[in-house]
């Protein structure tokens, strides 16, 4: 079983079974692409929508931060992250962010939160760490979800960032002159890897300063991102404006709530603590006139002299001490009203004064009936062609790149390791662009170039895993864009542990999903896990057939595979990983961190050792003296009597 926590009485699981989550959406992109920019024109387009923002930049004086200040107003709080960056190493300083701005309205809650990633966050780390924390039953996680990745690209720049083979992290420091979290992994991408990632990571892709943008440097940054992400609808924008509602998610249903409402003949107001209910009568209704009975979650009010104006129903919510509940006539002339007012047995606030059978939970509605919920930025109606629109948008990108320049895609799978010298030769002779600009043009091979070479130049982007038999217990990432391509060791193939290490590993929050997905998905009876699983998107001159081929001369011959189990099955995975210290690794603490935690001794330990050596001593000294001699077992050699006659 996974760890788990417990978070006290008012945060326990079962009380958010069926509630609606505030969507939280992660702005992503590299920098200088108008995050913020976006993020502004957001705020000022509101709309009425309560929106809690965190801004996170690594730079030690925050400017984006500052601009979205003069923002800050109504139905906006912000709060900032300082010298963190929102990836898998700082999750708790975004999880305590965010906790902050929802706790801090906990009873009115935000209808979204959108957080500003720096320029090398990683969505997907942080989408991990969320379903880490709804694992692990943190407050903030039960409350939110990560519903949507908006990742903004610079069109006047994409092509030039496409091919920097700068570390992300190394230009990020040059801008903003701030180190970043050594254990952030970012720091080993190079910025046209990010690009890439960032792009397919996205839900949805905001093609910004389009006025900046050369018709080639546009057409260049729509069909590398339609072609590294077929699915994300796709937008223009000149300095971030755009509308919200093809940003943000939409309000889930019951999530969105109002201060107040009418009905026929009544109007009513509420609160977080209460709600209050005020139905005009004219100056002849006397108190005995009033029709009125009180519930748990009932509420009749009326007049008998007008009994079609009145509330009669279920309430939205419960309330308590409802036998104190009473009604009160209030003013004369033409403003006299009947007022209740009635305590909320939880503090929140409502969706409607009275439930209507007709609502249903988050969880019945699908996509297309989810297009009824409000969206901030656009009405009801425009929004209800969304989906229609979206699967329009959605096919149009993934056909738009092959019909317009051939971009295609393939994947290689295979179950059997790759010889790491015959590997290395075709990395080595992977071809790299000289230029400092990339156009698809760059996709055609050039004439008078070795036919390796002119095989793999149309391959625009590969990702994936491999098996490699110089270090066959680990897989390896397979990460090509740009100007560099890296096949690295990350971490242990699943079928090389033994039952405790797989034991142990599930332990940790997130890893057992992953563990039942391999299980399920990439399982095979004779070797696991271990695999091939490489994918190659490229230009109309890329030949699956030859890719195939050269990939699959790397692999080991018969013979060789032979003499590989031979081998392998003498190998083991070692134990460094599977205890107290490799958990501590995977929770993001480093060597230094671990090594100065053993060093420092336990004083609970030192207290305990030297009570017990005190102890021993005491009765060392007593049984000397014969005392608790009676005590000893009959069969012990220390003591032997002999019976007398």
């Amino acid at each position: 079983m996974p760890l788990t926590f417990n978070f006290g009485e008012d945060n326990r699981p079962e009380l958010f079974e069926g509630k609606p989550k505030t969507p939280v959406t992660l702005l992503s992109g590299f920098l200088g692409t108008g995050k913020t920019s976006l993020l502004k024109h957001l705020l000022q387009n509101q709309e009425g929508v309560r929106i809690g923002v965190v801004v996170n930049d690594v730079a030690a004086v925050n400017i984006d931060s500052q601009l979205v200040r003069r923002y800050e107003k109504g139905f906006v709080e912000v709060t900032e992250l300082q010298n963190g960056c929102v990836c898998c190493s700082s999750a708790d300083d975004l999880f305590s962010a965010v906790q902050n701005i929802v706790m801090r309205s906990k009873d009115h809650p935000f209808e979204h939160i959108v957080v500003e990633l720096s320029g090398v966050g990683e969505p997907d780390a942080v989408k991990r760490n969320w379903a880490i924390g709804l694992e692990c039953t943190m407050p903030v996680a039960l409350r939110t979800e990560v519903k949507r990745v908006v990742t903004v690209v610079d069109a006047s720049t994409f092509g030039r960032d496409w091919l920097d083979n700068r570390q992300a992290q190394e230009r990020n420091e040059d801008m903003h002159g701030d180190k970043h979290d050594e254990k952030n992994k970012a720091r080993l991408e190079n910025v046209g890897q990010l690009l890439a990632e960032q792009v397919e990571w996205a839900d949805v892709v905001v093609v910004n300063k389009v006025d900046l943008a050369s018709s080639e440097e546009l057409t260049t940054t729509e069909d590398v991102v339609h072609a590294l992400n077929k699915s994300a609808p796709t937008h223009h924008a000149s300095h971030g404006k755009l509308s919200p509602s093809l940003v943000l998610p939409p309000v889930p249903r019951g999530l969105k709530t109002i201060d107040s409402g009418k009905g026929d003949g009544y109007t009513w107001a509420q609160t977080p603590a209460e709600v209050t209910v005020k139905m005009p009568i004219d100056a002849t209704v006397k108190g005995r006139d009033i029709d009125f009975r009180v519930g748990k979650q009932t509420l009749k009010l009326g007049t008998k002299r007008h009994p079609s104006a009145k509330i009669d129903g279920k309430l939205s919510g419960e309330i308590k001490d409802v036998e104190d509940v009473v009604f009160e006539i209030e003013d004369s002339g033409s403003g006299r009203q009947v007022v209740v007012t009635l305590e909320k047995r939880r503090s929140g606030m409502w969706g409607d004064l009275l439930h209507h059978e007709s609502q249903r939970s988050e969880s019945e509605f699908d996509d297309n009936q989810n297009s009824q919920c409000y969206v901030a930025g656009g009405s009801v109606e425009a929004y209800q062609q969304a989906p229609y629109q979206k699967h329009q948008q959605h096919r149009t990108n993934a056909n738009r790149a092959q019909e317009r320049f051939g971009i295609h895609s393939f994947t290689y799978q295979r179950r059997r390791p790759f010889k790491h010298e015959r590997l290395q030769k075709v990395l080595a002779a992977w071809p790299i662009l000289k230029k400092e600009l990339f156009s698809l043009t760059d996709l055609l091979p050039d004439e008078g170039e070795c036919e390796m070479s002119a095989n793999l130049r149309p391959v625009l982007r590969s990702k994936g895993f491999c098996w490699v038999d110089n270090e066959p217990l680990k897989q390896h990432v397979w990460a090509q864009a740009g100007k560099t391509l890296v096949v690295s060791p990350a971490d242990w193939w699943w079928s090389c542990l033994d039952k405790e290490q797989v034991k142990f590993k599930v332990t940790y929050p997130g890893v057992e999903a992953e563990y039942k997905e391999a299980k399920r998905d990439k399982w095979d009876p004779d070797v696991g896990d271990k695999r091939q699983e490489l994918v190659f998107i490229g230009g109309p001159q890329m030949q699956e057939n030859e890719i195939l081929q050269l990939l699959d001369n790397c692999l080991l011959s018969e013979d060789e595979y032979s003499n590989f189990k031979e081998r392998m099955s003498t190998m083991t995975v070692p134990n460094d990983d599977f205890h107290v210290q490799g958990l501590l690794k995977n929770l993001g603490a480093t060597k230094d961190e671990i090594k100065e935690m053993n060093a420092t001794p336990n004083s609970n330990d030192d207290a305990e050792r030297r009570r017990r050596k005190l102890d021993e001593e005491e009765t060392d000294f007593l049984r000397e003296l014969g005392v608790g001699s009676a005590l000893e077992p009959e069969d012990s050699d220390a003591l032997k009597f002999e019976s007398i006659d």
